[in-house]
């Protein structure tokens, strides 16, 4: 990839967790300068007109109002790049205003990188066309569809939910040989058993296995989760393995 301009940047997402990831990974991208991240899109919306970023990173589903209402209100017209796990209709999102499409969880510097270019390309093209007419939008995760731009491959390792820590922590160290070292040092307060349920968290296994695991019953593990939670400062509703996924 060949890009020297950093093109100014705007998040805006109520999922707090991950506002955090993006300005994470934002400091180690090439293309990118990210200027404000926005829990509210009404907060965002009126510094947009402001700030006049380049690009703006949007998620679709938010409580006070959806990506298609965001995109009407706003006078400046940046770069759309959608950041969403699944939607209904990719069309409908590209005749409101996007250029691209981010999936979460996010995977890294990189894919943010390939987003911009892609979203670049998109916009620099004659198919590039605003519909500012806000179309309806019905999301549903039972029909989840993912466009083909960032369908994630699978994992290199194939992590056995019923597998021994050591046979796990082998594997796992080889996919993220910081993991530990880095997460440790931000927070020293975490215990081994807490940080063996963090490497869990972020493979994504089920609560239910993680439990059998640890010899932990659910209440028990319910209970280090929140403990977790309240030692790395998120919410109690926000989602783990979000945010270690800045952690590798």
């Amino acid at each position: 990839m060949k890009m020297q301009k950093k093109y100014k940047a705007v998040y805006i997402d109520d999922d707090k967790v991950l506002l955090k990831v993006m300005t994470a990974y934002a400091q180690h991208t090439k293309c990118v300068d990210l200027l404000a991240c926005y829990a509210s899109p009404i907060e965002g919306i009126m510094a947009i007109d402001n700030l006049k970023p380049d690009i703006l990173f949007l998620d679709v589903q938010m409580k006070e109002i959806d990506a298609f209402a965001t995109i009407e209100a706003l006078d400046h017209d940046p770069i759309i790049i959608i950041v969403s796990s699944h939607w209904e209709s990719e069309e409908e999102l590209i005749q409101a205003g996007a250029s691209c499409f981010l999936t979460k969880p996010l995977k890294g510097p990189d894919q943010i990188d390939e987003a911009v270019e892609k979203a670049l390309a998109f916009d620099a093209s004659a198919s590039a066309k605003r519909n500012t007419k806000k179309p309806a939008i019905k999301l549903d995760s039972n029909q989840e569809v993912l466009p083909e731009l960032f369908r994630s491959d699978s994992s290199k390792e194939q992590f056995e939910q019923s597998e021994s820590w050591a046979d796990f922590i082998v594997k796992f160290e080889r996919e993220h040989p910081t993991f530990f070292e880095n997460l440790n040092s931000d927070f020293k307060s975490l215990t081994p058993s807490q940080l063996r349920i963090c490497a869990y968290a972020k493979i994504g296994f089920p609560i239910k296995n993680i439990a059998t695991n640890i010899d932990l019953t659910l209440a028990s593990l319910e209970s280090s989760l929140s403990e977790i939670k309240e030692k790395l400062s998120i919410e109690p509703d926000d989602d783990l393995r979000e945010f270690l996924s800045i952690y590798n």
